[in-house]
């Protein structure tokens, strides 16, 4: 009896931790609520900088409100282009990072601190796919776009 016991409470202890972790999940839509016209990046470098530029073009009555793309690592920004059906998001890479000690003795690479500015991102994505996070009716949910090419800049 006591076994019994035990064993339904801990079936029903799993089915709600699974319950719960779907729960938490992000969001992921298998098809854009919106049609996307060929988005594309570019890389940049100027004397004191360098990033890159990912450009979403959005059809023209598009009730919904991008707000951020998450795109080689990186949670970017996206801001409506005044006047045109396209966002915009840029990315600037960190200045000068410090150099690091690399040895086989950890005692030597002790100085060493993590790079400023490194977020995690919640997708595991390949270089040219993208996901994007966006608004509509007041609730945020994501979708994911395939193949952004770059062109040149």
């Amino acid at each position: 009896m006591i076994i019994k016991t035990i064993l339904i409470n801990t079936v029903a202890l799993l089915v709600l931790i699974t319950f719960t972790q779907c729960a938490t999940s992000k969001k992921m839509e298998d098809i854009a609520p919106v049609k996307i016209e060929n988005p594309y990046f570019e890389t940049w470098s100027s004397e004191d900088e360098n990033g890159l530029t990912i450009y979403i073009p959005v059809e023209e009555t598009a009730t919904i409100t991008l707000n951020h793309a998450y795109f080689r690592m990186k949670k970017i920004a996206l801001i409506k282009e005044e006047g045109q059906p396209v966002y915009i998001g840029k990315y600037t890479y960190p200045k000068g990072s410090k150099d690091l000690v690399m040895s086989s003795d950890p005692k030597e690479e002790f100085g060493n601190q993590v790079p400023a500015g490194i977020e995690r991102i919640p997708f595991r994505l390949k270089d040219n796919e993208c996901v994007i996070e966006y608004t509509k009716d007041g609730a945020q949910s994501h979708f994911k776009i395939n193949n952004i090419p770059q062109k040149k800049s």
